[in-house]
């Protein structure tokens, strides 16, 4: 009996994930290359960067959301721009995937010595897919009927994002907003989403380094605020703590995120693990997400 309600819950959590329709997942270490969220942020080193980040919500779980971030950008220096490609692909519950491709591009100001202002766009297409022969029907008489689909439905889209980063050497703030044309969140379509970021960089002595996160994400009537901190010891290692507030939102739950890393050279690694808080705890912790990166120098020249 246990185990036939731990499954209805998780059955209802998917059908209230998938009834707001299109929202975008709110990752936990994007902070770490924010192109697929705020153009702006392209090209923020000089290196060719290339990012792969995957989530598993719900390990083990039949049709558990799932997502890949893929992120390759680069810095031109004569023409202070920062370009790049984001792609990103959302499983979102049964039979219904969403795979999003842009350009983005950056254009940076050097306000001052210590100042920088970016202003970036991303320019790409949405896929949108929903296999409706993926739900099981309770009365098996509906198979068959005129009513009943039998092809997958894909809808594409233009869709566009815009944002700006305002910079200092100890600190950075952005905001951006994504899905700019579609006014209205849909099965087939996102609806518009705001994005709100700060992250700090304090050297708290010559091996640690503090960096503080908040984060904030409003779409349609859903907001999700991210308080957390992330410290780097000799700039190799890193782990930290995030939480995500509950309020009473049963798609957006009260989490708190375990965070572990390794950099080494130009090479990246992080994982981080959710917990499930507050009045949703019902929903299972095993959520994990992994990222990957990999800096490819740029010859200099003489």
């Amino acid at each position: 009996m246990k185990n036939k309600k731990y499954i209805l819950t998780l059955c209802v959590a998917l059908l209230t994930l998938s009834s707001y329709a299109q929202q975008d997942l709110m990752l936990s270490q994007e902070i770490f290359s924010r192109v697929n969220k705020n153009p702006a942020a392209t090209g923020n080193t000089n290196d060719i960067d290339i990012f792969l980040h995957g989530r598993i919500q719900w390990a083990g779980i039949d049709n558990g959301p799932k997502t890949t971030v893929l992120n390759v950008t680069n810095y031109l220096e004569k023409l202070h721009s920062g370009v790049g490609f984001t792609m990103f692909y959302d499983h979102m519950g049964i039979g219904h995937n969403t795979t999003n491709m842009k350009l983005v591009y950056a254009y940076q100001i050097d306000l001052s010595e210590r100042y920088i202002l970016s202003m970036g766009l991303g320019a790409g297409l949405q896929i949108a897919g929903f296999d409706y022969t993926s739900n099981v029907m309770d009365d098996v008489n509906e198979y068959g009927q005129d009513t009943y689909p039998y092809e997958k439905e894909v809808r594409v889209s233009p869709d566009f994002d815009l944002g700006f980063e305002f910079s200092h050497p100890i600190w950075t703030v952005g905001v951006s907003m994504t899905h700019l044309t579609n006014n209205e969140s849909t099965t087939f379509k996102s609806g518009r989403h705001l994005y709100l970021y700060g992250i700090g960089n304090f050297h708290v002595c010559d091996q640690w380094i503090l960096a503080p996160v908040v984060n904030y994400f409003h779409h349609d009537k859903t907001n999700v605020i991210e308080i957390g901190s992330l410290a780097y010891f000799r700039r190799m290692f890193w782990g930290g703590l995030t939480w995500r507030p509950d309020f009473h939102s049963k798609t957006n739950p009260s989490m708190m995120v375990i965070t572990l890393g390794l950099e080494w050279k130009k090479f990246r690694f992080g994982y981080s693990y959710d917990l499930g808080l507050g009045s949703n705890d019902w929903l299972p912790s095993n959520t994990h997400e992994v990222i990957l990166s990999y800096g490819i120098a740029k010859k200099q020249k003489k």
